[in-house]
């Protein structure tokens, strides 16, 4: 049986502590151009007070074969500092979709889902947190170039088909390199995942919890609270807050991989230094997200990497995404 959602408005004091992305793992080629980030905008989440919780909510896509990148969404918040979000959440459940519908990428053709995007992607500006993105190329294998675990952590990984387990590395992996630099020492974690081929079971869930803690300690430097993995189902109170942070990372994840499919099969995907227009067959949906992931004015932290895979570590290539805004703004949809 799941435990109903519950949010901790509690503050941690505070503990002086820098925060910083670790170089291990995934870190040896990710953490020097998410450190600069963190550098480059000092009065945003997470270098402010902090919550007693940490959320951090996964989401991935790419599995249609006509895509050119498998892709990764990281939403991750502290929750007592988002009170105002918790509000506009229950405002849009009661008023714009006062029902279970679930607001998710490929459920857009719905007309009620259609009309509801731009209000509840408007109210997912306000965040504070840090929206998080990872375009990896589905040419060049593995991102693990050895053994990716020890003899216990192998072991767990078999409780998994073998194609997913390469997913279920790269979600833990980039999610543990991620709340190395974003959480603070003490912090209790919550990690959900959407109910899928990751967390199917009770069972998998256990084994998930044991395997992300094997993972996350090569990554920290300091301790945490309560570590706890779980899926959007523990929401039974009716609030359907899980389920839709989880959409956020859903929306923006499938904008994501359709976008760039099309900038490789429009052979015009960004160069550095070059300005790069949107691809001109994108849908009117991948087009919104896409300008609410460009709007400069939003408080949410929007970070997009693109990977490409080489034959080694050293050889993967790391190009971060820079979103810019010109002619249109957030507005309307169709």
């Amino acid at each position: 049986m799941t435990t109903p959602f519950q949010v901790s408005f509690d503050l941690l004091p505070s503990s002086g502590h820098l925060s910083t992305f670790s170089p291990k793992g995934v870190g040896e080629f990710l953490s020097d151009s998410f450190n600069a980030d963190l550098l480059a905008k000092r009065l945003q989440f997470p270098i402010l007070t902090r919550g007693r919780t940490l959320l951090l909510v996964a989401d991935f896509g790419g599995h249609h074969q006509k895509q050119h990148f498998d892709t990764y969404t990281f939403l991750i918040l502290d929750l007592a500092k988002n009170q105002n979000w918790l509000a506009h959440q229950r405002r849009f459940r009661h008023s714009i979709l006062p029902n279970s519908r679930r607001m998710s990428f490929k459920a857009l053709n719905d007309g009620m889902r259609r009309q509801a995007l731009v209000p509840f992607m408007r109210a997912a500006a306000g965040i504070e947190g840090y929206l998080v993105q990872f375009a990896i190329s589905k040419k060049g294998g593995s991102l693990f170039t050895g053994p990716a675990e020890d003899e216990v952590g192998a072991e767990l990984l078999k409780g998994w088909k073998a194609n997913v387990q390469e997913r279920l590395l790269r979600v833990l992996h980039l999610s543990a390199f991620l709340l190395s630099g974003l959480s603070s020492p003490g912090q209790d974690v919550l990690w959900v995942i959407d109910e899928d081929a990751i967390a199917a079971n009770v069972s998998l869930l256990t084994s998930l919890t044991r395997l992300f803690q094997r993972v996350m300690a090569s990554y920290f430097s300091h301790s945490l609270g309560h570590i706890r993995c779980s899926t959007t189902g523990i929401a039974e109170d009716g609030s359907l807050v899980l389920e839709d942070l989880a959409a956020i990372a859903d929306l923006t994840t499938g904008a994501l991989g359709e976008l760039c499919t099309g900038l490789v099969n429009e052979k015009v995907f960004p160069r550095q230094g070059l300005l790069t227009p949107l691809p001109k067959q994108l849908t009117w949906k991948t087009s919104l997200l896409a300008s609410w992931m460009a709007a400069p004015e939003f408080a949410i932290r929007r970070h997009t990497t693109i990977l490409g895979l080489g034959p080694g570590e050293k050889n993967t290539l790391v190009s971060t995404l820079e979103w810019r805004m010109y002619e249109r703004t957030f507005a309307t949809s169709p």
